[in-house]
């Protein structure tokens, strides 16, 4: 568990945070300067607030109005940054057990560590001869291997190529699932969709609780955040069998969505990002279209947007939000409480798995 009620100010910044998120992956998402890595530092404390509260597990770790302020290396945290700042004349061997040793880890679990980041083949390397994603997981698999109670994952994408990025989310994925709690920082919409379990929206020097992604992503602070063109809705389940079929069938829980094919197992867990252009309204199924999607969703609620009309959906197990024109909302005679059919393109969607 992570709590933070702070307020920050460095130069002509100001920074507010407001939030309590619970174990899992919190994603810090928001656009760069904003303020989401002056809250990770908060949090590690390598900066102190002008006045608040850090709790992390359970703990309190500051609290100006008592005047506890516990040292960052008392925090036990691990602080993965956006460079690797790995050891030039150390192997790989030595930079990942460099901070087990000074923290005086009895049994460091390197071979646990290395299997999880893939990094058998690259023990005795110096980091001059690592990749970009490479140096990464070395930098991560370090700040594992001192036992941290939580880490921070300041950024660790930023700077990679898009092979790179592909070569590395594998991991982040399996470090979710079985490494310790993670406060994850970030401005990219497939980063947080794909591994938050909750996000807190960073805006403008604000910090505050979104939830969930589905939920995030909802928010007009998190189009601001983002800077998206629309809103994008994110659905959440497990893949089914593909019966032989050129495409994965998902569960939203009550719907099936397709999705082109995944390399999934049955059973696994699926999140699809769909942007609020990407879904048409129809008042029935069309019968000729190309649209492997189309679901039974009743109409919300309806919001004025810049470019037309937000389109609030709700069906079994999921929600979407659509962006029409003003022209097809009357053509439509759409209004909250009616049912409609959500139209997506199997291909438009972007899937991880």
């Amino acid at each position: 568990m992570i709590e933070v009620q702070a307020d920050l100010k460095r130069g002509d910044f100001r920074l507010k945070a407001d939030f309590r998120a619970e174990a899992g992956v919190t994603v810090l998402f928001g656009r760069s300067g904003s303020g989401k890595t002056s809250i990770a530092n908060l949090v590690a404390g390598l900066v102190q607030p002008e006045h608040g509260r850090v709790v992390v597990n359970g703990e309190t770790v500051c609290d100006t109005e008592s005047g506890l302020e516990r040292p960052a290396w008392r925090r036990q945290i691990g602080y993965v940054f956006q460079d690797a700042r790995l050891f030039p004349h150390l192997n790989v061997r030595d930079n990942l057990l460099y901070g087990a040793r000074r923290r005086g880890v009895v049994a460091p679990r390197i071979d646990t560590v290395v299997d999880l980041l893939g990094l058998e083949g690259q023990l005795e390397q110096r980091p001059a001869t690592l990749s970009g994603g490479e140096a990464r997981r070395v930098a991560i698999g370090r700040a594992l291997l001192s036992e941290p109670k939580l880490l921070i994952l300041d950024e660790p994408l930023s700077g990679l190529d898009g092979a790179r990025r592909v070569e590395i989310l594998p991991y982040l994925d399996e470090l979710a699932r079985s490494g310790p709690p993670i406060l994850y920082v970030t401005h990219a919409v497939d980063e947080a969709a794909r591994l938050a379990d909750e996000m807190v929206l960073v805006v403008d020097g604000q910090a505050f609780n979104a939830g969930p992604p589905d939920r995030a992503f909802a928010r007009s602070e998190a189009t601001d955040a983002a800077g998206l063109g629309a809103p994008i809705s994110v659905l959440e389940g497990q893949a089914l069998a593909e019966g032989g079929g050129p495409v994965t069938v998902v569960d939203l829980g009550g719907t099936q969505f397709h999705t082109p094919p995944l390399a999934i197992t049955p059973g696994g867990r699926v999140r699809i990002v769909v942007d609020a252009r990407d879904v048409a309204v129809a008042l029935t199924a069309p019968a000729d279209a190309s649209f492997q999607n189309a679901l039974g969703a009743r109409v919300e609620a309806i919001t004025p947007a810049s470019d037309g009309l937000l389109i609030q959906l709700e069906g079994q197990g999921f929600r979407l939000t659509s962006l029409v024109t003003s022209q097809a909302a009357e053509r439509l005679e759409l209004r909250p409480g009616l049912e409609v059919v959500a139209l997506v393109k199997a291909t438009a969607t972007a899937r991880y798995a």
